[in-house]
């Protein structure tokens, strides 16, 4: 990859995605260091979820440690039958890997009585993962007041008054669903403002939402994904304006498909960069180069990104400013790994 070396996919649902999907995701990352948060909502989702968070974090520590070998002259066993062992080894051998994976574990669990399904029984289960350590944050949290859940307002109310309290009890982020109810945050900023970080997944609110949820305390982090693929003006606008320090991306997969997609994958995470740099940094060769940074491969993009000008606009680009847009995406994608590193307070 020219410029994006690291993904941080702030909310997922590892156990809803196909398996097979999975590995296809990790091999087309390529080895970089990649982190995600995944959430369940049920007791039988999140031990599956738990044994596939473990099955792949074991995967990266297996690539670590090749790396590790190869730096220290020694053979990588089983790279030439693991296209992500291999990546590593490569990068290894050419001196460009990234020690970032040698930190082990890069997905996250997380557990929560989402409104769609607020499952109050649950919390007690949802306790015993906070004093065990099982998870790093509570979500989804939270309200959802379109018409086929509204009627459910009042186990909404209860989950979400359980979760806020454990969140500030055992002192761990919440991750939040608000779907026509962000009065209902403000009204609650008190409470959140007593939580380390509060992580609205699929931001709908606007700019001045977003900054009124920060002056009120609340040590949010606004987090999107296909939305602005799909062009929703109001997730461009928070991408384009809100501080960079309260960003973070995201793909809900295997939900909120593009177009023509049976699912999310968690490599469409490179997508959501390509998109969400372009939309922040914003020219039209600033976004050829996020593309091919992010994807490796122009021609899989969408093809209204693909259109003639922005194609010319990168193949004559003078080599100063190319690298200069290369230096951007970089800078970039590192401050989105710092934002998850920071708001979900993982190593």
């Amino acid at each position: 990859m020219l410029a994006f070396s690291s993904y941080a996919d702030a909310h997922l649902h590892i156990a809803c995605i196909t398996e097979m999907s999975i590995d296809d995701s990790l091999h087309v990352l390529n080895g970089a260091p990649y982190c995600a948060v995944s959430c369940a909502h049920e007791k039988d989702e999140f031990i599956e979820q738990e044994r596939r968070v473990a099955k792949i974090n074991n995967a990266m520590t297996d690539a670590a440690d090749s790396a590790l070998r190869v730096q220290h002259g020694e053979t990588a066993h089983g790279a030439e039958n693991d296209a992500q062992l291999r990546a590593v080894v490569h990068d290894a051998e050419n001196g460009t890997y990234d020690s970032r994976l040698k930190t082990g574990a890069q997905i996250f669990c997380a557990f929560g009585m989402h409104p769609q399904l607020p499952l109050v029984e649950n919390a007690g289960f949802m306790e015993s993962l906070l004093k065990e350590k099982r998870i790093v944050a509570i979500g989804e949290a939270g309200f959802d007041l379109f018409k086929q859940y509204r009627d459910d307002i009042a186990r909404q109310e209860t989950a979400w008054r359980i979760s806020c309290e454990l969140a500030g009890a055992y002192s761990v982020p919440l991750i939040v669903h608000c779907r026509k109810a962000l009065d209902r945050m403000f009204a609650d900023a008190k409470l959140l403002a007593h939580i380390p970080a509060v992580i609205f997944h699929s931001f709908t609110g606007s700019v001045q939402d977003a900054v009124s949820l920060l002056r009120h305390g609340v040590n949010a982090y606004f987090s999107f994904g296909n939305p602005l693929i799909f062009g929703d003006k109001s997730a461009i606008s928070c991408v384009q304006k809100l501080p960079i320090d309260r960003l973070l991306l995201e793909t809900d997969a295997p939900y909120q498909t593009v177009r023509g997609e049976d699912e999310t994958k968690l490599s469409g995470i490179a997508r959501v960069y390509a998109v969400a740099f372009a939309i922040r940094c914003g020219n039209a060769a600033t976004e050829r180069v996020a593309v091919e940074a992010l994807t490796g491969r122009l021609a899989e993009f969408d093809e209204r990104a693909a259109a003639t000008e922005r194609i010319d606009a990168i193949e004559h680009m003078a080599a100063t400013e190319r690298v200069a847009a290369i230096e951007r995406a970089t800078e970039f994608a590192e401050h989105i790994f710092a934002n998850f590193k920071r708001a979900y307070t993982v190593p």
